[in-house]
């Protein structure tokens, strides 16, 4: 009678540990679900399939100049929207090329953001510099800067030597900004 009982005991065990595996299975497949969904709320499935064939085209691009991966993968990028918008208006009456457009751009954006910071940057930082040389705030900055664009000026001047023609306007820019320089020494003076 004991080994009947351990029989059923052992079924029931199996039952349930099967029934265990059954329910875990289940909240990792719900899990998986959700994952899967707040993905796709964020990133939109058209970015993952013209990701997917971008690197599709981007690896012939990579063939023919495998110096310029960036602008490969743009160029690779902006030519399949424009085939998906002209394959969309052949097909449908009313395109969205706005939606084409954010795609390409949830693409594009991360790819030169640092691109693009980085010339920010340098533009706000020209800026800068340009209005400490016109309006320095006391005489030692304004001699600083001076010392620094005369020496600039120098180096470049020195090892252009040979092509001081073909360099032209990189001296000329030197030349302006110790211009600048003086001419915000020239202002402290009044």
């Amino acid at each position: 009678m004991s080994a009947v009982f351990d029989f059923f005991q052992k079924i029931q065990k199996q039952i349930l540990d099967l029934q265990n595996s059954i329910r875990e299975f289940q909240e990792s497949w719900d899990r998986f679900q959700k994952f899967w969904d707040l993905f796709f709320q964020i990133v939109p499935w058209e970015v993952l399939l013209l990701l997917v064939f971008s690197v599709i085209l981007l690896s012939l691009f990579n063939s023919i100049s495998p110096t310029t991966p960036k602008t490969n993968l743009t160029v690779s990028i902006l030519l399949l929207c424009g085939i998906w918008g002209y394959l969309w208006s052949l097909f449908s009456e009313t395109p969205n090329y706005g939606k084409i457009l954010w795609i390409c751009l949830y693409i594009l954006l991360p790819l030169h953001a640092f691109g693009l910071g980085k010339f920010a940057y340098e533009k706000i930082r020209k800026k800068i510099l340009a209005k400490k040389r016109i309006k320095p705030r006391d005489w030692e900055e304004s001699l600083n800067q001076v010392s620094k664009d005369y020496n600039g000026l120098m180096a470049l001047a020195h090892s252009k030597i040979d092509s001081a023609h073909e360099n032209k306007s990189e001296i000329q820019s030197k030349i302006s900004d110790l211009e600048k320089s003086i001419s915000g020494i020239k202002s402290l003076l009044q």
